[in-house]
């Protein structure tokens, strides 16, 4: 028997293919698996570890200013491990040192 993961990365893979055009089926259609583990927790901003409780629904982080959803923040954070960058890396090895919060305005294409 699959295991859960197993099987929803199973059907996403078959719904992503299936979504594109006959004559483009399987053109750079691709699932990449990742590590789920603390994707709402670590800042997709600054990489620090921000605990919360499963019912705080903002991210917002004390080390670097920024406030998110808590789940775009798990979003952008599973993309850019299925891109392979680290924070860092994905965010061009800079860190927000403002002293102000700010409110991110990210567009996440998938």
């Amino acid at each position: 028997m699959m295991r859960f993961g197993g099987q929803f990365l199973s059907i996403l893979t078959v719904k992503a293919v299936s979504a594109a055009p006959p004559q483009e089926a399987n053109a750079g259609v691709k699932t990449i698996a990742v590590n789920p583990k603390n994707t709402s927790q670590d800042c997709s901003n600054c990489g620090e570890k921000v605990d919360k409780e499963l019912n705080i629904r903002t991210h917002s982080c004390p080390h670097c200013g920024v406030v998110i959803d808590r789940d775009l923040n798990a979003a952008i954070n599973i993309k850019n491990r299925a891109a392979g960058h680290s924070v860092f890396k994905a965010r061009g090895a800079r860190r927000d040192t403002g002293a102000g919060k700010r409110e991110a305005h990210t567009k996440l294409t998938l």
